[in-house]
């Protein structure tokens, strides 16, 4: 491997750069991480950016930091903007569970306008379990990533924690990596 020059190396670092030297490797699969995705940025029972709350929902500090949605009527969750690629397979995972008399819950992503453009449903979950579902988006833009529940006309609750949005590129792991010469 062959020592980055001074220059190179000064010009860098005064950017604010950090220089790697590398011989050719696979390029890597990204994963596209929620913001506060486990709720531990929360600070406050009133949910607060990045996620925000639809009908009530809020942030839980029991045994663990977590968000919940909790009523008797009405839609009630939480959702997150994100920024999504056309083209690129997103999967979405959270943990979730549910008082046992839910039987309307969503999870999935909305578009920009809040309509539903994938989603699957739930229902009573007694233990966390985790969720999953898969979107490919024909645009690049904004949409919200959201869990909730219609709540059945009595005291229910869902309860969420430890959120991943993962993104899988067409071509990833065949595209080549070679440092440029100096």
């Amino acid at each position: 491997m062959k020592p980055i020059p001074h220059r190179t190396l000064v010009t860098a670092l005064a950017a604010g750069l950090s220089l790697v030297t590398a011989s050719s490797t696979l390029a890597q699969c990204v994963s596209l991480l929620l913001q506060d995705a486990d709720f531990e940025g929360q600070h406050t029972q009133a949910l607060r950016r990045p996620w925000y709350p639809e009908g009530s929902a809020g942030i839980d500090f029991g045994e663990s930091t977590s968000a919940f949605a909790r009523s008797t009527t009405g839609w009630n969750a939480i959702r997150q903007p994100v920024s999504l690629r056309a083209g690129v397979t997103y999967t979405l995972h959270a943990q979730v569970r549910t008082s046992g008399n839910v039987r309307n819950g969503y999870f999935g992503f909305r578009d920009a306008a809040q309509h539903p453009v994938r989603e699957i449903p739930f229902g009573r979950l007694p233990n966390y379990t985790e969720l999953s579902v898969q979107y490919r988006p024909a645009q690049n833009g904004l949409y919200f990533v959201f869990t909730g529940f219609w709540a059945p006309g009595q005291e229910a609750w869902i309860q969420m924690d430890h959120y991943r949005l993962d993104e899988i590129p067409f071509s990833c792991g065949d595209v080549q990596l070679n440092p440029a010469p100096n």
